[in-house]
């Protein structure tokens, strides 16, 4: 028997707006700062990474990098860099960067994508992998947003660096550097980019921040010789903006959606207070007792890599999960908990309401309750009573309106907000 949910309210979060006037604009001074026409030579093929991760104008920002390439009168070309997402294979990177806008048709060139990886020269004594099909270029840029990452902390999280060291790796690159654990990240991404800039022809890489509305707030070409020092800089700028939810402690947060284009792991662990990764303590906070998972947000692909962070899901995730990339990205990050399959429950309010029962409360008037979209959208969301008065108390959160029952559809699956 279902029970009673609690009453919910309209939050609004108002984060600071930091986005730049034109980011066009902003990619064109950055590259042209950097001195990308000598850098490049007229007939130069070069390739131009797009990873899988859901970063804001990145359409834009590709197509402007290609306009400036191409300007230079050379023959660019976007190729996949995102180690083994996409299940590793041709067709599901081409696929990911599909769901992403990035095309052939959307850009204006080839997007490539391989499955094979070649061994650099030993770098004292460790051997590290980079995609086959980078070798084929005359020049290369890397581009990547830079942002704390969801499994370890360090002068490097994601980045340039990373892009370099893992997304450029490919399939087995990325299970390489994943094999020696998550403690051994923070030092080896480093060691296996430099081995990367040693080998390649890397021409420069171009650094995206965005702040806390998910805007671009700032654009950086970096020469090879400094992405190291100043990635550390920029990421110190990136935590300082990573929205956070308003709330310490809750007994239950419902997620709309996960998936790649909104955090590496499918849910921001920076957001929920959960790793689960074997031998790493779980953060302090925030403090979630119970999180539902209710589906995948589109461009997922099917990989529902994170979903072994939530503790409760519905049939609809469940059947659409493809197990092969899942499983492929869950061995090789070597995170095998995060793709563990919770609790499933027929629907939207059967999962919310084995939540809630699970919490072993009588009253649901006193469940401390917040639904998201999804880990990377924080400035809207509903909260329950308890919460609002926390919120009224802030002055970075609005209540936009009143509190009401959570509205289903005839088949028991929330509507959207």
């Amino acid at each position: 028997m279902l029970q009673d949910l609690p009453l919910m309210a309209p939050l609004v979060q108002t984060f600071p707006d930091q986005g730049l006037p034109s980011v066009a604009e902003a990619v064109e001074r950055a590259l042209e700062g950097a001195g990308l026409e000598d850098l490049l030579r007229p007939g130069d093929r070069v390739a131009i990474t797009a990873g899988s991760r859901g970063i804001r104008n990145i359409e834009l920002i590709l197509q402007t990098v290609i306009r400036r390439v191409s300007d230079c009168g050379c023959r660019p070309c976007i190729i996949s860099a995102m180690g083994s997402h996409g299940g590793g294979s041709v067709p599901g990177q081409l696929g990911v960067l599909a769901g992403l806008g990035i095309t052939p048709e959307n850009m204006g060139v080839p997007v490539l994508a391989s499955d094979r990886s070649t061994a650099l020269p030993p770098e004292n004594g460790e051997i590290f992998y980079v995609n086959s099909l980078a070798l084929e270029f005359d020049r290369i840029i890397v581009v990547n947003r830079i942002k704390p990452h969801t499994s370890f902390h360090g002068p490097v999280e994601s980045g340039l660096q990373k892009m370099l060291a893992i997304g450029l790796g490919g399939p087995e690159g990325a299970a390489r550097i994943h094999s020696l654990g998550v403690e051994a990240l923070p030092g080896v991404i480093p060691r296996a980019a430099a081995a990367v800039l040693k080998n390649l022809p890397v021409a420069l890489g171009l650094a995206l921040l965005e702040d806390s509305r998910e805007q671009t707030m700032a654009v950086e070409a970096l020469l090879p010789a400094s992405i190291t020092a100043r990635e550390t800089e920029l990421l110190e700028e990136a935590r300082r903006s990573m929205p956070r939810l308003p709330f310490d402690r809750l007994d239950v947060l419902v997620v709309d959606h996960i998936g790649k284009m909104y955090s590496g792991t499918g849910i921001d662990t920076n957001v929920v207070g959960r790793l689960k990764i074997y031998g790493l303590p779980e953060p302090a906070s925030p403090q979630i007792k119970r999180i539902v998972v209710l589906g995948l947000g589109p461009g997922s692909g099917g990989n529902a890599y994170g979903i072994g962070l939530a503790d409760f899901t519905t049939r609809r995730l469940v059947d659409g999960i493809d197990h092969r990339a899942m499983y492929l990205n869950a061995l090789t990050s070597t995170f095998i908990m995060r793709a563990m399959i919770p609790m499933t429950c027929p629907d939207d309010r059967s999962a919310i309401d084995a939540a809630v029962k699970s919490l072993g409360l009588t009253d649901p008037r006193g469940i401390r309750m917040v639904r998201i979209k999804n880990t990377l959208q924080l400035d809207s969301m509903l909260a329950s009573q308890p919460l609002l008065e926390e919120a009224a108390g802030s002055g970075l959160i609005q209540i936009a309106g009143r509190p009401g029952q959570m509205a289903f559809d005839r088949d028991n699956n929330l509507l959207p907000f």
